[in-house]
């Protein structure tokens, strides 16, 4: 980057916001205004190269920008565009905002007028976000957890609101801020994340923090203010941790903590001490308490109980899903693993993400290799998407690995049939009709279906069921080839393949050999008609209608061990 690049980016930071305000307040077309502002930057691109950086930068990028939006206006038709021309001609660039809120800085003075009470609360942060903070409208939208479109139509029609209502682009006065500091709150908030989670955009953090400083000298008695002050400096505090050397995600626990800034932690918990004596408790403030524990040494069960709180306090899937990872810590994955039943957050890879985790430390590797995936067809940034394709890597491998496993009595519905080798297909035809029987009588699967060997002779004839496992145990009386049974709990070896069925043989092969040389046997025995076993599944757990390329299915072969 030249020189001069460098320059036009650091414009870009400090001055977009007070270009576009100043085209906003004189046009009252916020469209206009963001359109103007870029052509103006795009001017810089091309002339301070070869006419050098103007000593006022700020100054000569309004102006162009002015012009250019006199310019439009002219090409458009006479009546308000005509009146909107000579408000353009009438201000100068350098005119100030009135200002009778006692707020001194510019860029917090300017949040403050685009965060109006009357434009929805989202609105409000999103507009603010794109004029002030320059942010584009995907990450406005990953911000929020809606699509693009979603978000710029919502930002559509709260600009069309403000020009169809007129409504003014002023700061307002002292005693009408408060009714505007949650939005602006929320500016600060989701400024602060879009840098922290974006390593180039790091200055956001910085802007975050001081804007956030002022707001709390401005409203001592707002305590969320300084809970949110808190929140950004305990979080700050860690931020060169958690990317290593070649830019790869470091995770808390394996954080080098030593290296984390002990200036911001000891500022943030003073701020957070001050505000929580102010006895009026919000989620920014215990945010900030997590934040705190964490400081100390992240005490799971107490930041468990705060995650509660907070779910309470702000219904949030994010919150929820953050929940289920402090109990995780706290009282295991199973437990987090449970909670995380019914959550929804489409779009957000983190989602798929902590499920991996919780199914990898459960050892059930072919699940959390699953949800790695999903996760990994999620993220967008390459930090991330390096840490998925690691671990995606290595579930996979250990899902390949036998495992001993305790598996409770399952309740099931299948069908019956003496086939060879070459006739299975035939049963596996009939595995439709199964799943109708369950759809007719308004049955749910309790998970994939499954093919169980009874008796094997391979030379010969073998004995199989194909089923569906169910809840709970049902009753079928004389419903044709249907019946229902339970497969019996106890210890079973289990291996998953990730591949074609075809490769299942080879798969079993080794599982046998697996078998032996750990000194285990089957629950099974030999009959004149073949080995007959006490439970030996194929589970089929790949839906066939989501992913057509065999190779790619995945299967659980589990055999019972013998007690």
């Amino acid at each position: 980057m030249t020189s001069v690049d460098a320059d036009v980016s650091a414009a870009f930071r400090e001055e977009w916001g007070h270009v576009v305000a100043t085209l906003i307040r004189v046009t009252g077309d916020w469209d206009l205004a963001e359109e103007c502002a870029q052509e103006a930057f795009a001017a810089a691109v091309r002339q301070w190269p070869v006419e050098g950086v103007p000593r006022k930068p700020g100054a000569w990028l309004t102006t162009i920008a002015r012009h250019r939006a006199t310019d439009r206006i002219r090409r458009e038709a006479v009546g308000a565009a005509k009146l909107r021309e000579v408000a353009v001609t009438m201000h100068e660039p350098s005119e100030p905002l009135v200002n009778d809120a006692g707020i001194e800085d510019d860029r917090l003075r300017l949040i403050f007028t685009c965060c109006h009470p009357a434009l929805a609360f989202e609105a409000q942060v999103a507009l603010a976000l794109r004029t002030l903070a320059g942010l584009g409208m995907a990450e406005i939208a990953r911000a929020f957890l809606v699509p693009e479109t979603t978000m710029a139509r919502r930002v559509g029609r709260a600009k069309a609101k403000i020009r169809n209502a007129g409504i003014p682009y002023r700061v307002p006065p002292a005693h009408l801020l408060p009714e505007r500091t949650t939005a602006v709150l929320g500016v600060l908030y989701l400024m602060f994340n879009e840098g922290y989670s974006t390593p180039v955009r790091r200055a956001l953090c910085d802007e975050a923090i001081r804007l956030a400083r002022l707001l709390v000298q401005l409203m001592p008695d707002e305590p969320e203010a300084g809970g949110l002050l808190a929140l950004m400096l305990l979080h700050d505090s860690r931020r060169d941790t958690r990317l290593d050397a070649d830019g790869d995600v470091v995770l808390l626990a394996d954080q080098d903590r030593s290296r984390w800034d002990a200036t911001q932690i000891a500022e943030g918990r003073a701020v957070l001490a001050r505000v929580m004596r102010l006895a009026r408790l919000g989620p920014y403030q215990l945010q900030a308490a997590i934040a705190d524990s964490h400081a100390a040494g992240s005490d799971w069960p107490l930041i468990a109980r705060l995650y509660a709180q907070l779910a309470v306090a702000v219904p949030s899937p994010v919150i929820r899903l953050n929940h289920a990872a402090a109990v995780a810590m706290a009282e295991g994955p199973a437990a987090g693993l449970a909670l995380l039943d019914g959550l929804d957050i489409p779009g957000y890879h983190l989602l798929p993400a902590t499920r991996a985790d919780f199914l990898r430390r459960l050892g059930r590797h072919a699940e959390a290799a699953v949800a790695y995936e999903r996760a990994l067809g999620l993220a967008t940034a390459q930090a991330d998407r390096r840490f998925l394709t690691r671990r995606l890597t290595e579930t996979r491998g250990r899902a390949m690995e036998p495992s001993v496993i305790e598996r409770a009595a399952q309740p099931y519905v299948g069908i019956r049939r003496t086939v060879t080798m070459q006739t299975i297909p035939e049963i596996a035809d009939r595995m439709p009709a199964v799943f109708a029987w369950l759809t007719e009588r308004g049955i749910e699967p309790a998970g994939a279906p499954f093919f169980r060997y009874l008796v094997i002779d391979m030379a010969g004839e073998l004995v199989m069921e194909a089923g569906f496992p169910v809840s709970a145990p049902i009753s079928v009386e004389d419903d044709g080839e249907v019946f229902a049974d339970v497969l019996p709990a106890g210890r079973y070896v289990s291996v998953t393949h990730l591949g074609h069925p075809g490769e299942l043989l080879g798969v079993t092969k080794r599982l046998n050999e697996w078998t032996d040389a750990q000194g285990l046997r089957w629950d099974a025995e030999q009959t004149p008609a073949g080995d007959k076993f006490a439970c030996r599944l194929e589970i089929y757990k790949t839906d066939p209608r989501v992913q057509s390329d065999m190779s790619q299915w995945e299967t659980e072969l589990a055999f019972k061990l013998a007690d």
